[in-house]
């Protein structure tokens, strides 16, 4: 039986691994409705698309992570470097993202928005 609860730990943790690389990944190319399929599905009228083409990030690193065991909350900081449109000046941004494991969907999901490049 123990094996068997160390399995399922395994497959969480494989689970949440494959979901934050899938999200920096999206991130860092560039690739934002399929970062914004990350997030849990809620209006969000304050959150356009549209204002993000253009950023060019050439950074994303995680600053630090904490969950409680056991937990389905995640809060992660990170640190995004980008460029933006039009403009040679790297700049850095810190971002605190908070996800969130959804049971029915099996999958963990964005809780916060998408990161505020300006």
């Amino acid at each position: 039986m123990a094996s068997l609860t160390g399995c399922s730990h395994d497959i969480g943790l494989m689970r949440q691994d494959e979901t934050l690389t899938g999200y920096e990944s999206a991130i860092r190319w560039g690739q934002w409705e399929k970062a914004a399929s990350y997030q849990i599905p809620r209006p969000r009228p304050e959150q356009r698309l549209d204002r993000l083409k253009g950023y060019k990030v050439t950074g994303y690193q995680v600053r630090y992570r904490h969950s409680e065991e056991p937990s389905a909350l995640l809060f992660q900081t990170v640190e995004i470097r980008y460029l933006r449109p039009d403009e040679l000046t790297e700049r850095s941004m810190v971002e605190e993202e908070t996800w969130r494991y959804d049971e029915d969907k099996e999958r963990w999901m964005l809780e916060t928005d998408l990161p505020h490049l300006r």
